[in-house]
């Protein structure tokens, strides 16, 4: 487990926008969200394994991480025990994905998946977990930063410009979830201040749009700029799924737990 430093108490208070969508090439969304806000945990997921592979294991995950928090009392846990009751739902639905794959005959059926954890306590920041190549940005100050990085080859032979990519290296993950028996999930503590957006993201929206024109559209402080950033991925071809959660922190006493928690 990580150790997660200590800070000035600040209890988050939460914003919260989401959207999926299919996008204008695919035939089924293979994407899924979860936000358990009474828990502070954010995540998004996207699948892999054709026909209905990729649909079952990015749920498989979502729905694992729901029900491990389905009879909790929000507040019950130290941030510790619910880290790592966290990276236990990851494992325990990765074993289910490739029990299902085998079951199918189905070869590389697997998921991404990249989520936040906030400390509702105060005590602590919040600790990013993920595994693949989905996405999790911050947006401070008017500067947007990648707070993880790709499990992919690309990342992986320090490419960083989508442009640059060769064809035999695009949209190739070197980690996922279900693929193998073991699987390794990354996690770093982040600091947290009131004003920051934190974006998790699925491919298919920063393949389709840049992160000056993410950073431009959250600096609007739109309605609903989830929304608007499914739209400019679309507007530019819209080539694979989108999924977006955008977490806002407001300053002032936590109103999380009074929350309800929501699975798209």
């Amino acid at each position: 487990m990580t150790d997660i430093h200590t800070h000035s108490v600040y209890t988050p208070r939460f914003r919260i926008f989401s959207r999926t969508d299919v996008g204008k090439r695919r035939q089924r969304n293979e994407d899924s969200l979860g936000v358990i806000a009474r828990h502070g945990v954010f995540l998004v997921a996207d699948g892999m394994g054709g026909v209905d592979g990729g649909d079952f294991s990015s749920r498989q995950v979502v729905d694992q991480m729901s029900l491990s928090f389905q009879d909790v009392q929000p507040g019950t846990l130290t941030f510790e025990e619910t880290l790592d009751r966290v990276e236990q739902a990851i494992l325990e639905s990765s074993a289910k994905i490739k029990a299902e794959a085998k079951e199918r005959g189905i070869c590389g059926m697997g998921t991404t998946v990249v989520l936040i954890c906030f400390d509702l306590t105060g005590e602590h920041d919040a600790c990013v977990m993920h595994v693949g190549d989905s996405r999790l940005y911050r947006y401070r100050r008017h500067q947007l930063e990648a707070l993880t990085v790709d499990h992919s080859l690309a990342a992986e032979a320090g490419i960083v410009d989508n442009t640059m990519i060769p064809m035999f290296m695009a949209g190739v993950i070197t980690r996922a979830v279900g693929v193998k028996d073991e699987v390794m999930v990354d996690q770093n503590p982040v600091d947290i201040r009131p004003g920051d957006w934190y974006l998790l993201c699925s491919d298919g929206l920063y393949n389709m749009v840049t992160e000056a024109e993410m950073a431009r559209i959250l600096s609007r402080h739109s309605l609903d700029p989830a929304a608007d950033l499914v739209t400019a991925a679309n507007e530019s071809g819209g080539f694979d799924n989108i999924t977006v959660i955008l977490i806002y922190l407001e300053g002032g006493a936590s109103e999380s737990g009074n929350l309800d928690d929501t699975i798209t």
